[in-house]
């Protein structure tokens, strides 16, 4: 038996596995408002950083500060150039500054690209599997790219459910999926940035079969967010209920 919590952080993006011996985090944004669910033994199986924004990986300020250590960090394989506008410069030093501390603690790093194959998860421990769907290589480097194309889409399989956890994945990243994967979702979808209208990529949507779509998301903070025609798309697409956040709070699902 476990739990999934998909919390509600304003507009960023932080969801927490615990099952049995071992605790995950799929983005830690505002981590601290939700630090009873942390573990006692502040020993943190996995982290999953889907990009390189400071409202999915400010958390890890916390965790650091406080102790915490982490088995296994997976993030982005994004490669950063000069003058990138899609990730600050200051927020891409602050991760890796991040990152490397918890390195130096003896954290394993991660940064993969979609699966070559599924025949076998990505990682599979303490009952929990993980496979990596996106990004697909070829987008992530593409000549035009931008950090989102880079973005990690990971599916959480736990117990008889399904998550799927998408960041702020770009359309373009969102579409490869749909083109290549079969049976990606059925059950619940962590719909991409945060209800904006990029990443509401509708054959993705469509195709992800989704019982219960989560936005997490705030309104006010950003221009459209979330934008009426993404709440539409998920609204068409999902068989039972769409979730926001802001309205319903922090969401939780036994396995």
């Amino acid at each position: 038996m476990g739990e999934l919590h998909c919390l509600n952080v304003g507009c960023g993006d932080t969801s927490v596995i615990k099952s049995g011996a071992a605790t995950f985090l799929v983005d830690c944004y505002n981590i601290e408002d939700h630090k009873h669910l942390l573990p006692a033994s502040k020993n943190i199986r996995g982290v999953f950083i889907t990009h390189q924004h400071t409202d999915h990986f400010s958390g890890l300020h916390y965790l650091k500060d406080n102790g915490f250590s982490i088995d296994v960090l997976v993030y982005s394989p994004y490669d950063r150039r000069r003058d990138d506008s899609s990730v600050t410069l200051e927020e891409w030093n602050d991760f890796i500054s991040l990152r490397d501390h918890f390195s130096g603690k003896g954290t394993k790093l991660f940064t993969p690209y979609r699966q070559q194959s599924f025949d076998k998860p990505y990682w599979e421990t303490d009952g929990i599997k993980f496979e990596v769907v996106g990004p697909a290589e070829h987008i992530a480097k593409s000549q035009t790219r931008e950090l989102h194309d880079a973005c990690l889409v990971v599916l959480a399989t736990l117990g008889t459910r399904f998550c799927l956890f998408t960041g702020d994945a770009s359309d373009a990243n969102l579409a490869n999926i749909a083109q290549t994967t079969k049976n990606y979702c059925d059950d619940i979808l962590h719909a991409s940035h945060h209800g904006s209208i990029n990443g509401a990529e509708e054959a993705f949507i469509k195709k992800a079969n989704a019982s219960y779509t989560v936005i997490s998301t705030k309104e006010g903070v950003y221009e459209n967010v979330p934008h009426p025609e993404a709440l539409k798309i998920y609204q068409k697409h999902t068989k039972q209920k769409v979730y926001r956040t802001d309205i319903d709070g922090t969401l939780k699902w036994n396995f």
